[in-house]
């Protein structure tokens, strides 16, 4: 099957498109919101934080790494992409863009090699060998990562951490071989760069095997361009600046605008360009954010993990405007029924009664104005179990005046159950456990509603597509 073909079937498959979207956008967000990158690993790829959406898509099976063919200009590395290469490592290595490297070091009987590198856009990648006794990935058993090996970079300061995506050990003729891929978060990295790079576990040995990877950018073409659109009346606009065209990649630079009271909504963006292929989703990067009266500015660069075709003559860009709604805090304090409202949305609970049984406290309530339509039984269902209490006197608030949820977070109940009574109309029961009923006085307590949890499963709003030449 040539890669023509390939694509051609790949791109007819039918996918939950809403689904892995509203999944990928909660994954960068949290992927954003992270210090370190959590490395587990596995070609089952294991990622770091900017990697969570590459692991939606291809769970998805959105994303193919290209069939591997003849590669006999390189046999070596050809041999090692074959096994554990990666998307954008198999793209550079067709190309002949892939530097072929040796560096070794030996640490606690163990030799472990860089045998390449590649630096494409904002992705540097490695691949390595390791050799010895000690490396075996049946000595891991569950003391140690899935992957079989754990690094660092820089300093190892978790903060000067970069997001990454890996593979496991994979046993060959000449030892282990892995790949790993680093997203790098500094649009303003030098174009020749060395890369500090430290192993300190390999398949249960510990030791530290430092290397300082040589890697060069690989030339891109830039298209700048000014072109914009906007939601007219609504506060929401989009500006490009200009589309990075690399070997393997693309990066996308642009501004957003965004209403004040909309500062945490996102602008996500589907790119294809006129022969109708996508470009493959991988890191948006906020490089600045700036506060302007009733707006909020974001300029915004944005990874691609796969070219734009060289025979493409311009590229679509679809914005999506994907509302984000916040936590509502309401005391229990109130004569029953009363209403809990949404800031930005309509939805609504409205709280029937609140009683204490014994060691239990009851809250009866109703969702309103929740469209069974668009957002599924069960995200109803995980937007009743998230609903929680809190004592009012541990409720606290930014400088801003907003939650501080993460100073709240110790202090908030969930309920032990969250029953739907299955009338037909949205009714349910959350039942939470007291542990000092003699004590307990319900109305000294808040609820802290989630309509985030509803707002996220919410249509995206289109705007106006925008073309960019790239001629």
């Amino acid at each position: 099957m040539n890669k023509e073909r390939f694509h051609k079937e790949i791109s007819e498959i039918e996918v939950p498109k809403k689904e892995i979207f509203n999944a990928i956008d909660k994954g960068l967000e949290k992927g954003s919101k992270e210090k370190v990158p959590k490395r587990k690993s596995k070609v089952k790829l294991f990622s770091g934080v900017a990697s969570i959406a590459v692991t939606l898509f291809l769970a998805a099976g959105l994303v193919f790494a290209p069939i591997s063919y003849a590669l006999s200009y390189i046999p070596l590395l050809g041999s090692i992409y074959d096994n554990v290469g990666l998307q954008i490592g198999h793209e550079l290595l067709e190309s002949n863009l892939i530097t072929q490297l040796n560096q070794q070091a030996t640490s606690n009987g163990v030799d472990i090699t860089i045998t390449s590198a590649y630096y494409d856009g904002n992705i540097i990648g490695i691949t390595f060998n390791a050799k010895g006794d000690k490396v075996s990935m049946d000595s891991i058993g569950d003391r140690g990562p899935e992957t079989g090996y754990n690094f660092h970079l820089f300093d190892g300061e978790e903060q000067n951490q970069w997001s990454s995506t890996m593979t496991e050990l994979k046993e060959t003729e000449d030892g282990y071989i892995a790949s790993i891929e680093f997203y790098n978060p500094n649009a303003n990295l030098a174009k020749n760069y060395t890369l500090p790079l430290t192993f300190t576990y390999i398949t249960g040995a510990k030791g530290l095997w430092k290397f300082d990877v040589p890697v060069e950018q690989i030339p891109s073409e830039t298209i700048y361009s000014e072109v914009k659109t906007e939601l007219e009346g609504q506060g929401y606009s989009l500006q490009m600046e200009s589309v990075v065209k690399g070997k393997a990649t693309t990066i996308l630079n642009y501004k957003t605008t965004l209403p004040l009271a909309g500062k945490k909504d996102n602008i996500r963006l589907t790119v294809f360009d006129n022969e109708g292929n996508s470009l493959s989703k991988f890191h948006a990067n906020v490089l600045t954010t700036e506060v302007n009266g009733r707006s909020v500015e974001k300029d915004k660069q944005e990874l691609f993990s796969s070219k734009i075709s060289d025979d493409a003559k311009y590229v679509t860009i679809q914005p999506e405007i994907v509302k984000s709604d916040k936590d509502i805090v309401n005391s229990l304090d109130h004569s029953n029924p009363f209403i809990v409202e949404s800031s930005r949305f309509d939805y609504a609970i409205k709280v029937n009664d609140v009683q204490q049984k014994g060691e239990q406290l009851i809250l009866d309530y109703h969702i309103q104005n929740v469209n069974t339509n668009s957002i599924r039984k069960d995200m109803i269902q995980n937007f009743a179990e998230f609903i929680m209490i809190i004592k009012s006197d541990n409720i606290q608030r930014k400088e801003n005046g907003e939650l501080d949820m993460e100073k709240m977070l110790k202090h908030k109940t969930r309920s032990d159950q969250a029953n739907s009574l299955n009338d037909g109309n949205l009714h349910y029961q959350s039942i939470f456990n007291i542990k000092d009923p003699d004590k307990f006085d319900y109305r000294d307590y808040s609820i802290v509603v989630p309509f985030g949890t509803l707002s996220a499963n919410e249509e995206p709003i289109e705007m106006e597509p925008i073309k960019v030449e790239l001629e």
